[in-house]
């Protein structure tokens, strides 16, 4: 794990570095949810109660559809207050993760995700990939972890099976994590998905939050059964799917609304 692109130990200039990158585009993603555009947020307590108000050390893993190639920063930029972005090393900033073959293909691409708390993962490798152990490094550590669980942008809003990876980093972690589920609409008319790739002014996107997912007893429980790893990550993955796809259903009825609003 010497690779740097991978590391999450850094010095205080690279900290710097990062807080300059994090605040720029958290200040420009602010400015198109926000302002360019409206991002209407529902019960955003359970975010901040999830983020702020956790046992001291207790991981947190959000997760989220991915719908567009902006829906990580827009989407955090509508949420976070533009401080976090000043502070990239507390746990009030999410770790991500990105596919390297795509955001990691270029040295300059390489360096700008890592200064905004991206690390690459490697689609196909499995959950037992390198990288998936340094994640688990750093949310025994109590940090957040942000994932997209279908794996990839999601065009036509279908139905994915969640992948796996996350239920390994549940059940592994020293500590377990807490886990809430989000959703949104609209983040691809911000950007949309089609040439020429130019984000759009006027729209409207919805952000729907579940409640947090309390998996301490069951973890406990399936490892007191002796199931295998594989069996104990299907059953973690397929709670957190449950109450995913039960959240869209909730965040289209929210962004039908929002769009009739003041037309």
């Amino acid at each position: 794990m010497n690779d740097w692109t991978v590391s999450t130990r850094f010095s205080k200039k690279w900290r710097l570095a990062s807080s300059v990158v994090s605040l720029i585009v958290g200040y420009t993603s602010r400015l198109f949810a926000k302002h360019l555009n409206k991002t209407k947020i529902i019960n955003i307590e359970s975010f901040n109660k999830a983020l702020y108000d956790r046992p001291k050390g207790k991981p947190l893993i959000t997760v989220c559809n991915h719908d567009s190639c902006c829906d990580d920063p827009v989407l955090f930029g509508a949420i976070l207050p533009l401080s976090t972005f000043l502070t990239p090393e507390r746990p009030t900033l999410r770790w991500t993760l990105a596919a390297k073959e795509i955001c990691f293909s270029r040295p300059m691409h390489s360096l700008l995700f890592r200064l905004g708390k991206v690390l690459p993962i490697v689609r196909g490798e499995g959950v037992y990939q390198p990288i998936m152990n340094q994640i688990i490094e750093d949310l025994n550590k109590g940090d957040w972890l942000h994932i997209f669980p279908e794996g990839r942008v999601n065009e036509k809003k279908e139905y994915i099976r969640l992948k796996w990876g996350i239920g390994r980093l549940i059940a592994d972690a020293k500590i377990t994590p807490i886990v809430l589920p989000f959703y949104h609409y609209g983040l691809d008319d911000i950007l949309p998905n089609k040439q020429p790739y130019r984000p759009q002014i006027g729209q409207k996107a919805t952000v729907v939050f579940g409640e947090p997912i309390n998996f301490d007893d069951m973890v406990k429980n399936l490892k007191e059964k002796q199931l295998s790893a594989i069996e104990i990550r299907k059953h973690i993955t397929n709670k957190i799917e449950e109450d995913f796809y039960n959240l869209k259903e909730f965040a289209k009825k929210f962004h039908q609304e929002h769009v009739k609003q003041n037309k």
